[in-house]
């Protein structure tokens, strides 16, 4: 979806409908929006509460996002407007959880190497020409 020829309201649009239905699969699946960092969403599952089914949530979490990416770019494309790619990554171990912040403004996030590398591989995954990466820590 490329925004330079878009208007400030089509891309806000556009990402406020695709967030409402990734954030319900997220919330379906037992996961938390950490934050949006423009058009990305960082989902945790595992933080604050974790359980022995966190990684196969996420998992789960992220085919149901895919096939309703699917359904969303048809109805777009019917539109006659422009598909929608993304692309995810997941990776698993400790982080540090907690509020950060300032005075001023305060928020709850995670933070460490396990976020950085989750942050790679979901760069990879243009790379590797797919939607979805995961790493062999969530695989165990």
């Amino acid at each position: 979806f490329p925004s330079h020829d878009r208007s400030p309201e089509e891309v806000v649009g556009m990402l406020n409908s695709y967030f409402e239905v990734m954030v319900t699969i997220i919330n379906k699946h037992g996961g938390v929006v950490d934050k949006f960092v423009g058009d990305a969403i960082m989902a945790v599952w595992g933080a604050p509460n974790n359980t022995d089914d966190d990684a196969k949530n996420a998992v789960l979490a992220c085919l149901e996002m895919r096939q309703a990416l699917a359904t969303y770019n048809q109805d777009r494309i019917e539109r006659g407007e422009q598909a929608v790619m993304m692309g995810m990554g997941l990776h698993a171990g400790q982080v540090v959880a907690g509020t950060v912040g300032s005075n001023d403004r305060l928020e709850y996030t995670v933070i460490g190497d396990t976020v950085n590398t989750a942050s790679r591989i979901e760069s990879a995954t243009k790379s590797f020409g797919t939607d979805l990466l995961i790493s062999d820590e969530v695989c165990k």
